[in-house]
């Protein structure tokens, strides 16, 4: 039982470092594309932020009126 515990363990070891590799990867890439393409980033900031705040919104519309009932 001691054996499948510690592959078990090798694996998530394993797993949890790919992982932060990737996030770093991926955290150095746009960090990199935002510094090639300012303006860009921030029009694309500020789409992804008006979609949330209306998909926000709509849902908290929603809420309101099924409590009503």
């Amino acid at each position: 039982m001691p054996e499948k515990r510690d592959r078990f363990m090798q694996r998530a070891r394993d797993a949890y470092g790919s992982a932060t590799e990737k996030i770093v990867e991926v955290k150095d890439k746009t960090k990199e594309t935002i510094q090639e393409h300012p303006f860009t980033s921030v029009i694309v900031a500020a789409a992804i932020g008006a979609i949330a705040g209306v998909a926000a919104a709509e849902t908290i519309r929603m809420i309101r009126r099924r409590n009503r009932r």
